[in-house]
């Protein structure tokens, strides 16, 4: 097992407690402390984890603003895209309803229903002590975003390096801690998937493969409706010329599911094949690769959607809006960590006051989805930078429309 990478680990031992759960039946509740254990391992870094991730990766946005219109451009195409990747997870989670008939014991039945101006409000803290130690995530969200602009705006004293720089390592660290955690999730999920098929049954395995469709049918509608209407009708560009010059990026980011392990052949192939000059592709493309995560912005509110269904908890278009909000926020922080994804999907759920239960299902499948998820972050950028030169009039298209 030591020779297989984490993600496959947990995909076997997904296999494994489901295969253990059928046998054993309700005997595998024995076990069931060990995957509470990794939960409450997961909760202790969501706090830290959020506030350092986010205030480092909000605070590099400043490399953006040394190239006023360039940056200006880019981060609207970012909000204007990950937010219709967020509606898009939505929607097809309504659609397909991935948790439905799928029934979990819960002591208290979560309250998600919110004012949305109440709401708004209530997300700015008062006592920012009080927002750590209470644990109110939407609160220190909104203070990392204060701290995150702060130092944007003085990154250029040393003051504002050293906090830069001080954030970054706490990232780091954080990044460090998850990775720790997270080895211990096959055990946790084996435990945790167990127990659930051990008393459920095969309706749970159902489920999650109607999730894993969702992401892979909102993942599809991305590719192949919002990118070509914007290249099409926004850029003024071909679209299949468009994947024509930047698929071998598309190959490498499904292959290795890693956005930074591509990020030099999307520059390359976005710099020599798609026309963008190459100044703007190096100041885009690095912290796209942080801030630009559709995938993510689409996953997130398919998991919160798929857990108020198993939950019969029903959430309104205030709870669909602030869904939509904190996933594009999260999607702008989860680059570099770990298991990024998974992290987030807890992260969501306890803000959104939903149970944590299906975190492990989500662990479990993980590579199925992390796949496509990343080749959909690397073509979201490469796009936003298309986006970006066309918008300016800076897109060479003899160099996009040539023969590749």
């Amino acid at each position: 097992m030591k020779k297989l990478n984490l993600a496959t680990q947990i995909l076997i031992a997904l296999i494994l407690g489901a295969l253990a759960g059928f046998i054993f039946k309700e005997k595998v509740v024995i076990i069931k402390p060990l995957g509470t254990i990794f939960l409450r391992l997961l909760k202790m870094t969501i706090l830290p984890l959020v506030f350092f991730s986010i205030v480092a990766g909000v605070s590099g946005i400043a490399d953006l603003q040394r190239l006023k219109k360039v940056g200006v451009t880019f981060l609207g195409y970012w909000a204007l895209a990950s937010a219709l990747a967020g509606i898009m997870g939505i929607v097809w989670a309504f659609i397909i309803r991935p948790g439905q008939n799928i029934t979990l014991p819960v002591t208290e039945k979560p309250d998600v229903n919110v004012n949305l101006l109440d709401s708004v409000i209530n997300w700015i803290p008062d006592n920012v002590a009080a927002a750590f130690s209470g644990g109110n995530l939407l609160q220190v969200i909104v203070f990392a975003l204060f701290v995150g602009i702060t130092i944007s705006l003085i990154s250029n004293t040393k003051g504002g390096k050293m906090l830069a720089d001080l954030f970054e390592a706490g990232s780091d660290m954080m990044s460090r801690m998850v990775g720790i955690v997270l080895r211990f999730a096959p055990i946790g999920v084996f435990a945790l998937i167990s127990n659930v098929t051990g008393t459920l049954g095969a309706i749970v395995l159902k489920g999650i493969g109607k999730m894993i469709l969702t992401q892979y049918i909102a993942y599809g509608m991305m590719l192949i409706i919002v990118y070509p209407i914007i290249l099409k009708f926004i850029a003024k560009v071909n679209p299949i010329q468009h994947f024509k010059n930047i698929y071998p990026a598309m190959v490498l980011a499904f292959s290795t599911q890693s956005s930074s392990a591509t990020l030099p052949l999307t520059m390359e192939s976005t710099k020599k094949r798609a026309g963008v000059p190459e100044d703007m592709v190096n100041l885009i493309a690095p912290p796209a690769a942080t801030i630009n995560m559709h995938a993510c912005a689409a996953e997130m509110p398919i998991y919160a959607v798929f857990a108020s269904q198993i939950y019969g908890i029903n959430l309104g278009f205030t709870d669909l809006i602030t869904i939509v909000i904190l996933g594009v926020i999260m999607a702008a922080g989860v680059a570099g960590v770990p298991g990024g994804g998974i992290m987030m999907s807890a992260v969501l759920l306890q803000v959104m006051g939903l149970p944590l239960d299906i975190v492990p299902w989500i662990a479990g499948v993980y590579i199925l989805i992390d796949m496509p998820n990343t080749m959909l972050n690397v073509t979201g950028d490469t796009v936003g930078m298309v986006y970006t030169a066309a918008k300016l009039g800076e897109l060479d298209k003899e160099v996009f429309n040539a023969p590749k």
